[in-house]
């Protein structure tokens, strides 16, 4: 199984997407930072007070690291979480990997735990570039770095929910992919379970008060309350529901892909 891992890992590698989608993460962001840098030359009062408030460091988590990571770094996951499956066969490459594989549960399991390390290696040079950027629109800016310690802490902090908060949706883009044999369908239902879920909610909410006590055993309001954790407390049930959906869509792609035909693609 390590050597199938160490496979999966070089494939992510070497293949131009795994990078094209961080500097094209790293380059969004940047737009929000130099739009903000470029907009306080020319904003006056209350507006530039606005605009210089988001570019210090110790603002990181509030404003870069949830673009980037909660937003835009969101979609360029789940992008590579559809394609670790929906690739496959997309190139008729299944087979001979189902072939070289000592089992096909072996071959799924190093297929997750290598997107489980591109998730974190994404996150984290991700958060350091967004980190970079903070500082030099704030000495651009002319305003306090405000970098410290604790700012760093919050940060990695934030970097680390971020990444526990993406893997539902991880596991139901790589599921999709895994039983519907599609890299698309993949992409298209994990990006549209996290933006529909809330607004759906949200309109039957104004039905009945009961979909907001449905609502909280969703994905996506588990995953905001997730991300406003600051220490140990009720806040553990919202971690433990976000987990239970990831390894109720693993356990779906390792049922069906186990049982599967291969021969036929």
């Amino acid at each position: 199984m390590f050597q199938l891992f160490q496979s999966e890992v070089f494939r992510l590698r070497k293949r131009a997407q795994s990078w094209i989608l961080i500097v094209l993460t790293f380059l969004l962001v940047g737009v929000f930072y130099g739009g903000f840098t470029i907009g306080s030359f020319f904003a006056t009062g209350a507006n530039k007070d606005d605009l210089l408030r988001e570019l210090p460091f110790d603002q990181l988590s509030d404003f870069g690291l949830s673009i980037g990571l909660g937003f835009f770094g969101g979609v360029m996951l789940v992008i590579v979480a559809a394609g670790m499956m929906g690739n496959e066969f997309s190139w008729n490459t299944l087979r001979p990997l189902v072939a070289r594989a000592s089992s096909r549960s072996s071959l799924l399991t190093a297929k997750l735990l290598a997107l489980l390390l591109y998730t974190v290696v994404f996150s984290v040079i991700v958060a350091i570039l967004v980190g970079v950027l903070s500082i030099v629109s704030s000495l651009i800016a002319g305003v306090d770095v405000a970098f410290s310690g604790g700012a760093v802490v919050d940060a990695a902090w934030f970097t680390l929910r971020m990444i526990v908060a993406s893997l539902p949706y991880l596991a139901f883009a790589f599921m999709l992919a895994t039983v519907v044999r599609s890299n698309a369908a993949g992409i298209a239902g994990a990006l549209g379970l996290s933006f529909l879920e809330p607004t759906v909610f949200g309109l039957l909410g104004l039905i009945s008060s009961v979909f907001h006590k449905i609502e909280k055993g969703g994905i996506s309001y588990n995953q905001s309350q997730l991300m406003t954790w600051n220490g140990w407390g009720d806040e553990w049930v919202p971690l433990v529901i976000l987990l239970a959906y990831t390894v109720l869509f693993l356990a779906i792609s390792f049922w069906v892909f186990l049982r599967r035909d291969v021969t036929s693609g």
